[in-house]
């Protein structure tokens, strides 16, 4: 009998961008590296991310009422895996944020600024759809995320 590949894999093959979600907490900017983010409506302008249950951070973000989505560009996999560990805050020394806004990274290839539309639970994860109140974008090829390793965006023509 041939043997399946656990879900998990299989989910692995499909190639995702990476962002840093950040929020603040008890006056500090907390953050948190998420690949499950879409975009779900340009009218209104929706985005969705996953938050995993098992998160240590579960309860900030559940109950952030605005958050920011940056989009790493391909040399931030440091960033990416930092905040997958753990060390989630950001201490206004390490000169990651910009100035002119408190929960924006440095560096990122695009931005959005959100307030919390819905969240709903679904299996193990809570789904957070923000809604958009600011965004831009910038140049730089994209952070990708497939197969458990980190890779970059490649334009063609």
């Amino acid at each position: 009998m041939i043997q399946k590949p656990p879900l998990r894999h299989v989910l692995g093959a499909f190639a995702t961008g990476v962002c840093v979600i950040t929020a603040r907490h008890n006056g500090q900017v907390i953050g948190l590296t998420a690949n499950s983010f879409t975009s779900v409506s340009l009218d209104p302008p929706l985005v969705l991310w996953c938050l995993d249950n098992r998160c240590e951070r579960y309860d900030i973000f559940a109950q952030a009422e605005a958050f920011d989505i940056n989009i790493l560009s391909g040399d931030q996999s440091p960033l990416s895996d930092r905040f997958a560990r753990g060390d989630a805050v950001i201490g206004e020394h390490e000169g990651l944020l910009t100035l002119d806004h408190p929960l924006r990274l440095k560096k990122v290839i695009g931005w959005l600024s959100c307030v919390t539309f819905e969240t709903r639970e679904v299996g193990d994860h809570l789904l957070i759809i923000g809604r958009v109140e600011a965004y831009d974008t910038g140049a730089g090829e994209g952070l990708t995320f497939f197969r458990g390793r980190y890779g970059q965006t490649h334009m063609f023509g």
